[in-house]
């Protein structure tokens, strides 16, 4: 393989230092694959419904090898709502087949590293598997290989750096060793799909809308991303079309808490990083499934007018029973500046669900 350019995305076992992103290049490499460029979306912390914004978003246009991480991210979206990770990971395998129809499509499946979380994990994983093989792609299954050497080379524990990522450089080498020797091996044996030959499968279309508004960028090392500004206990409003399943934004210290609104259903979500998890960063990207709403009253493929606020705890349309929880943030106090940072929001749209 000459000139390959590989795109990873996923989640932070992607972006860690020595994690797979650096590694698989490197065994690529090493087995005589000539790497061009490595193209790195992944953001920690998300889901494959925002792998899905970012690819869509994603500019680059020659892409052969992809690697697509999300075994681990997924659980909580695949626990609290199994439709609309189904649809979620469905259409981001879909978009890559779209956008990049000859390239090679590998999912590589991680695992949690506490007991409790296996037995949902692996039916999640075995989904991830199935529909993988629908789109052409191979599967790469990491966690049932370690915990195939758990006992024999060491303790299960021993492989991880913590819950839900892998010791580096040790154990990242090894797994993506052989997530190479299982492509290359794939490859071989004429394993993957063209696009053209993967048959169709029907499912809602999840659609990408912009938030407007005052635009304030936010820019590191990794990433630009613009968003727009909404003032605490102001509110803007966005017609979408279909039913709204998720919304990124990003997350400062100083965020005020999220109340969505369409057609008298209410969900809060917030936005404000808790300060100890905000660590060196001033401020991180993130995305937010909206669990539940493809379950209300509402019709896929109609237009609806979301109503996004900027709230916090003393603001009057305040509830507590319809935040959404969700990790890493908490509620807006009065003592916050007051500001939301919104980007995009996801709808579920173009065909009726089954309910």
């Amino acid at each position: 393989m000459l000139d390959v350019n590989i795109l990873f995305i996923g989640g932070s076992n992607l972006v860690i230092r020595d994690g797979l992103s650096e590694m698989i290049p490197k065994s690529l490499m090493s087995s005589g694959v000539d790497v061009k460029n490595v193209y790195n979306i992944a953001v920690g912390a998300t889901t494959c419904l925002f792998g899905l914004e970012n690819t869509h978003l994603f500019g680059k246009k020659n892409i052969d090898v992809i690697f697509i991480e999300y075994g681990i991210n997924d659980l909580p979206l695949f626990s609290n709502d199994k439709k609309l990770w189904e649809y979620s990971f469905s259409a981001l395998l879909e978009c890559v087949r779209n956008k990049y129809p000859k390239a090679l499509v590998v999912t590589i499946l991680l695992g949690r590293r506490k007991e409790r979380f296996w037995k949902n994990q692996s039916l999640m994983h075995d989904k991830m598997k199935f529909l993988t093989s629908k789109y052409g792609g191979l599967s790469v299954d990491v966690d049932s290989m370690l915990k195939s050497k758990a006992g024999v080379v060491a303790e299960f524990d021993h492989f991880y750096l913590d819950d839900s990522h892998y010791s580096s450089p040790s154990v990242t080498s090894y797994i993506s060793q052989q997530v190479v020797s299982e492509m290359l091996l794939a490859q071989s044996v004429n394993f993957f799909s063209d696009s053209n030959n993967v048959p169709i499968v029907p499912l809602p279309r999840l659609d990408i809308s912009s938030i407007s508004g005052e635009i304030k960028c936010f820019e590191n090392t990794r990433f630009m991303q613009k968003t727009s500004i909404l003032n605490k206990n102001d509110s803007t409003v966005v017609r979408v079309r279909g039913i709204p399943v998720g919304i990124s934004f990003i997350s400062e210290y100083e965020s005020c808490s999220l109340l969505i609104e369409v057609e008298g259903y209410k969900k809060i979500i917030n936005t404000k990083r808790k300060k100890s998890s905000l660590g060196r960063f001033s401020f991180i990207l993130k995305h937010t499934p909206l669990y539940d709403f493809l379950s209300k009253d509402l019709e896929i493929n109609q237009c609806y007018e979301v109503k996004l606020s900027a709230v916090d705890i003393n603001s009057p349309d305040w509830d507590d029973s319809i935040i959404q929880s969700t990790y890493g943030m908490e509620p807006a106090d009065h003592s916050t500046s007051g500001k939301l940072f919104l980007s995009h929001i996801i709808s579920c749209s173009g065909a009726r669900i089954n309910k």
